[in-house]
């Protein structure tokens, strides 16, 4: 009964000051609302990446040729050092390695009816597809067949089909790719975020890349997919003693390519969001103490206005310890009055900004409570232990 007094004394309390126990409430509300909106951000970061990172090949090195140096700083240029047969070299004598696919891209203009879209032009093989775990939604990928015979034809990723296309199906058209036409024969899926966007690109058979669009034989990259992941540190020692010894490189020299896993980018963009949320998350709990000073102002404030009641209380036979829990018990309401408003202003704001992909976790719901609930118990120790304390019959005397 006695808990229930003091709810119903809080309660009265906060409703006679409604605009002051408002303006101590935005600063918990706000603060509840920011960590739920950066956690709820940085949940659905982390789940399309981890989306991304799964629709990547798997177990798939990426090779690259190195950038140059100058007078031993590195500058922005590429060292022209891979070709198709360093792909072919790199699968005949490594025994963990199962595949390995060369790509060449440049980026291009493509062109359908009045609409035109800047983007990367890839050239590849077939086992691109695979290696890549690219999915095909609409038509097909390009052969062996159509690699011999240099053909004109396309696979566009879903970024290129939404800005020349729209909705239309973008299959058996033709489409100029740097100004000759190609024939669109298939659809890839849409593969998220990324480092870059995976979705913009348009994919050609390596040799018609070679010996139509770009004439020129070097690669880009080439992509390297081993039998398992257990097999990376043998991978990467093949791979440079391959490459060193067909690219004839001495001792003293540097290797001219480089060796990264293809989830290296996205994995780093992940550890980068993980500590930027962590930071945000840090300055929301900031708000949340600068909260918790207002609720210990307000209570403070409380405390001088009923100093009179205080007395009376006491002089009827209330202890100290009565005295500290209706205080303590009235800024804990305040706090969780706070965390209320907070959750549902935030889960609101969350559905508003980033729309149906919102996810209201539950545990942090959870947590903001008992935060709230934390907040209020140290900012009322205080001034309930001054009203405690105050002197029966100077309290009795105040006016």
């Amino acid at each position: 009964m006695i808990v229930v007094e003091n709810i119903i004394l809080a309660l009265k309390s906060i409703r006679a000051n409604p605009l002051r126990s408002a303006l101590t409430l935005i600063g918990i509300s706000v603060g509840i609302a920011a960590v739920l909106y950066v956690v709820a951000l940085g949940d659905l970061t982390q789940q399309r990446i981890k989306k991304r990172l799964e629709s990547m090949g798997t177990n798939v090195l990426l090779i690259r040729p190195e950038h140059s140096h100058s007078r031993g700083i590195r500058t922005g240029e590429s060292v022209v050092s891979l070709k198709e047969a360093d792909a072919k070299d790199i699968l005949e004598n490594s025994p963990v390695i199962v595949a390995t696919v060369p790509t060449m891209d440049r980026s291009g203009m493509v062109e359908f009816e009045d609409l035109n879209w800047n983007t990367r032009i890839t050239g590849t093989t077939p086992q691109y597809e695979e290696v890549n775990n690219d999915v095909v939604v609409a038509g097909r990928y390009f052969t062996e067949a159509e690699m011999k015979q240099r053909a004109r034809v396309c696979v566009l990723g879903a970024t290129v089909h939404e800005k020349l296309f729209e909705e239309k199906s973008p299959i058996g058209e033709a489409m100029s790719i740097n100004g000759s036409m190609f024939t669109v024969i298939g659809l890839l899926g849409s593969k998220g975020e990324g480092w870059r966007d995976p979705d913009d690109q348009v994919y050609i058979p390596l040799t018609t890349a070679q010996e139509r669009m770009f004439g020129q034989d070097q690669l880009s990259s080439i992509l390297a997919q081993l039998k398992s992941a257990d097999g990376y540190d043998e991978a990467l020692f093949d791979i440079e003693t391959i490459l060193r010894r067909s690219h004839r490189l001495r001792p003293e020299q540097e290797n001219d390519f480089r060796v990264r896993r293809q989830d290296f980018f996205l994995s780093t963009i992940q550890d980068t969001n993980e500590e930027i949320a962590n930071f945000i998350i840090i300055i929301a709990l900031v708000s949340l103490g600068v909260g918790g000073i207002g609720i210990a102002n307000i209570m403070l404030v409380s405390v001088t206005e009923r100093t009179r009641e205080i007395g009376i209380r006491r002089a009827v036979g209330a202890r100290k310890m009565h005295i500290m829990i209706q205080f303590i018990m009235e800024a804990v309401i305040l706090g969780i009055l706070g965390g209320i408003i907070g959750v549902v202003g935030g889960n609101i704001f969350n559905n508003l900004n980033i729309g149906e992909e919102a996810v209201l976790l539950w545990n942090w719901v959870g947590y903001s409570f008992v935060i709230c609930a934390g907040i209020g118990i140290f900012a009322g120790i205080y001034p309930s232990v001054r009203a405690a304390n105050a002197d029966v019959i100077e309290a009795l005397r105040y006016e």
